[in-house]
């Protein structure tokens, strides 16, 4: 195995980013096709790629989980978390769909802190509360694990604010990056 072979598509590169990202879970590989938003039959190859060098183990009918006697595990998680799971300009497109967003915090799993109490916060005005779940759904597929998420109207968001809500204040005083900042906050 090269470094050239080990990352040689764009699939086995977000399979690896998903066993990084999801630790010592087993999956099976529909569960697996599902989180990541790409075709069963596309997935199948890579992952057994990704077995026959050793990265994951386990089977078809048992489910994958990375293997930590793989030998570069630490230096391909270095890799993986040194590179956001989605770029910022990608995230403002894809939110703006969702309504008039006046504020998105990225926090958690999206900027590698542990200590978050949520991994996005979408604050705006006229939300579609389907095209959030869409949203939600690509980002996830982007990172390849669940998200802890806060929707939050412009106004509420203000309130909480003012009265100095602990989880609206921990968002802010946690590690957090803002991606959309229309409130000025």
């Amino acid at each position: 195995m090269t470094f050239e072979t080990f990352f040689n598509s764009e699939i086995k590169a977000r399979l690896i980013k998903f066993f990084v990202y999801n630790g010592g879970q087993s999956f099976r590989v529909p569960a697996i096709a599902a989180r990541l938003d790409v075709p069963t039959r596309l997935v199948k190859k890579p992952l057994a790629e990704l077995a026959a060098d050793g990265f994951v183990k386990g089977r078809v009918s048992s489910g994958f989980s990375v293997n930590r006697a793989f030998p570069f595990l630490e230096d391909i998680k270095l890799l993986v978390l040194e590179f956001p799971p989605i770029t910022d300009g990608r995230l403002i497109k894809e939110a703006n769909k969702i309504g008039r967003m006046k504020l998105l915090i990225v926090a958690g799993i999206l900027i590698n802190t542990e200590k978050a109490r949520t991994d996005i916060l979408l604050v705006g005005d006229n939300m579609s509360e389907r095209k959030a779940e869409r949203f939600l759904r690509f980002v996830e597929s982007c990172v390849g694990t669940e998200l802890r998420y806060t929707l939050l109207k412009t106004e509420e968001f203000k309130y909480r604010k003012s009265m100095f809500d602990r989880f609206v204040l921990d968002i802010l005083e946690f590690p957090h990056r803002k991606v959309i900042n229309k409130l000025k906050v």
